[in-house]
């Protein structure tokens, strides 16, 4: 298994995500999912920003180049998780964390 697949399959465990919600998400067959995670199939880069922001993890982090990661802490009330709604909260996280950045070096 090469060093990005595991760290996907870890990911997807970490976040308790099951291979077919991952898949749908990617819009992709989960056996292909699972031969990505395996190491016998390669991500397209849509998919890869997509589990980037799925994550909440920089793509150098699924690369194995560093292993600076903290599971995200977002909290839902469905029993099935919206993957979709996740991805675009850790997205506009993200943004407000940059903004947040810039104004305190303004305010600094």
């Amino acid at each position: 298994m090469d060093s990005k697949g595991g760290r996907l399959k870890q990911l997807r465990r970490q976040n308790n995500y099951t291979q077919k919600q991952v898949a749908d998400f990617l819009e992709i067959d989960p056996s292909y999912l699972s031969k990505i995670e395996n190491g016998e199939r390669k991500l397209n880069d849509v998919a890869f920003d997509k589990l980037c922001l799925l994550y909440d993890c920089s793509s150098d982090y699924i690369l194995g180049e560093c292993d600076d990661y903290e599971t995200p802490k977002l909290a839902f009330r469905s029993q099935e998780a919206d993957l979709y709604a996740i991805a675009k909260m850790n997205q506009v996280m993200g943004h407000l964390k940059v903004l947040k950045e810039l104004e305190e070096e303004n305010n600094g």
